[in-house]
């Protein structure tokens, strides 16, 4: 199996030129790298070097994650998560997990933590509920958890700094009990932080279980040193990494001579909550508010700071697909639930080729809160059923490609098709040099791809899930293109909307079929009567 090869390194503070060519010469030398992730303070006082990289003057050779800011002087130096800060050059945010496309589990939770700290710092701090919502999206879908990869933190969790051989001075502000309780129930193979001074190495040690006879993977912590720095301390590393839900459990828990045992607090993980985990800091007196905002509230906060942003934001007003919308076309609702609505779709491919749309404003899957996740899971488990009495399939998929409305495709197709259709997709991707991946069992798209980033989606009657990366020039009647294709539903005149619009008249003939027919599995109906 190919290794995801890895390149992670220190503090930059805006030495990109020292970064980059130190790069290109490890390019050269040993091959290229999939990834470089930059664990600590990407911009410093003086960016100037960066311009030639946004004029497209000087490449980035290798695919650059960076993540979020610690110092409040450089928040603006900023993009939106997802979004390229220069070529090649991509932010990933303060917190999250990111699964690259070889399955790679990368968490991260950076900035400073501002119950520890004593203050806040705007847009560079984290609370208690964002390692909560990291160790939940780690957890999210795995029937057995084993770890993640890498963890990607700018402090240093509490008792790190020291093993059996070697201790380093680490300053009290830089270090956090809050992300002792994170590694601990995560439990990263590898976790890195940039150091102020010295690279630093911590023997391996082996990770906590619940039940003492249960032996878990070990983690390796590593700092790195500041980018180019003058005392010639390490602050490049390289890995060639296995996903760790792809290796044989000989290998995960093979022990080392150097191994030690945990250094953290075997009580944590018995604390479902992290906040009982911080210590009293500071003047002050605190009280710890588990009921934070969810991870879609703090993101959309968070991007209303940023008016460089380039996105153009769409108001609920001027969008088709908002329900309070002067502009949405209502004949075409078929019902409305508490959160989302079904719609007939404009050109639809079959009579009863509809959508499932949130009735507020949300771009995609991966910026939808939780609670509208849930009820587009209801409709989806619903159509299924309703499907099921045609003796019909149902393909679901999503483009988040020049949409700004969340639009979940909801497309009946033949039984007999079933077994060709991932086939079709695979055929019509290589068509169009589209790179498309199966994503694991149980798999989320929210796992998958950051918040934001364009992606295509779709769910198979097999239960198997596709997912690709869109790019400039992705054609927008991809999923269309393939289910109208002759193995499939053999409509190949109905592959663009457009081409294939009804009168009004039709639609509400439409409307009123899969109303009367779908009835008996609405449960929007039922929500309305306990309602009264």
């Amino acid at each position: 199996m190919d290794k995801q090869k890895t390149l992670i390194c220190g503090d930059v503070n805006g030495n990109f030129n020292a970064l980059f060519t130190r790069v290109e010469s490890i390019v050269k030398k040993s091959g290229q790298f999939d990834l470089l992730l930059c664990v600590g303070t990407f911009f410093g006082d003086d960016n100037s070097q960066l311009d030639a990289y946004k004029m497209g003057t000087r490449k980035v050779p290798v695919t650059t994650y960076v993540f979020g800011p610690s110092n409040p002087d450089h928040v603006h130096h900023y993009c939106e998560e997802g979004s390229e800060i220069v070529p090649n050059v991509i932010y990933m945010g303060r917190r999250g997990l990111f699964n690259t496309s070889t399955d790679v589990k990368i968490a991260y939770l950076t900035g400073l933590s501002r119950r520890e700290l004593g203050k806040d710092v705007p847009m560079c701090t984290y609370e208690p509920s964002d390692c909560s919502a990291v160790r939940d999206a780690c957890f999210r879908g795995q029937s057995e958890f084993r770890g993640v990869d890498v963890l990607i933190t700018t402090l240093w969790p509490s008792g790190i700094q020291q093993d059996e051989c070697q201790t380093v001075d680490v300053e009290q502000d830089r270090l956090s009990d809050l992300l002792s309780w994170l590694a601990i129930h995560i439990k990263p193979r590898y976790h890195f932080v940039p150091s102020k001074d010295k690279f630093f190495e911590r023997q391996p040690y082996r990770n906590q279980s619940m039940h003492q006879d249960y032996r878990e993977c070990a983690t390796r912590f590593i700092a790195l040193a500041p980018v180019g720095n003058n005392l010639k301390e390490k602050w490049i590393y390289a890995c060639s990494l296995q996903p760790i839900s792809k290796m044989r459990m000989t290998d995960l828990l093979q022990a080392t001579t150097d191994e030690t045992p945990c250094p953290y607090d075997p009580e944590m993980l018995k604390q479902h909550q992290p906040g009982k985990v911080v210590k009293f800091t500071g003047n002050g007196q605190f009280f710890f508010d588990m009921n934070a905002p969810d991870d879609d509230q703090g993101k959309r906060k968070r991007g209303t700071d940023k008016p460089e942003s380039k996105k153009r934001n769409i108001e609920p007003e001027e969008c088709w697909f908002c329900l309070s919308s002067p502009k949405v076309e209502s004949h075409l609702v078929i019902c409305v639930g508490t959160l989302c609505y079904l719609a007939l779709a404009k050109g639809p491919l079959t009579p009863y080729h509809v959508l499932i749309l949130p009735i507020q404003h949300h771009q995609s899957t991966t910026r939808a809160p939780d609670d509208v996740i849930k009820e587009i899971t209801k409709f989806k488990d619903t159509l299924k059923k309703f499907y099921a009495t045609m003796n019909m399939g149902v393909v679901f998929f999503e483009r988040n490609y020049r949409t700004s409305h969340m639009q979940i495709q909801c497309v009946p197709v033949p039984r007999a098709s079933e077994l060709q259709i991932l086939e079709v997709f695979q055929d019509e991707a290589g068509i169009a040099s589209i790179q498309m991946e199966v994503l694991p069992p149980y798999s989320e798209i929210r796992q998958v791809t950051l918040p934001g980033a364009p992606y295509f989606h779709a769910e198979l009657p097999s239960g198997e899930q596709i997912y690709a990366k869109t790019k400039q020039h992705f054609p927008l009647q991809f999923g269309r293109d393939v289910l109208s294709s002759p193995p499939i539903l053999n409509c190949e005149d109905k592959a663009d909307w457009r081409q294939c619009q009804l009168t009004k008249e039709e639609e509400e003939k439409h409307v009123a079929n899969f109303r009367a027919k779908f009835k008996p599995f609405d449960f929007t109906v039922e929500d309305d009567s306990d309602s009264d």
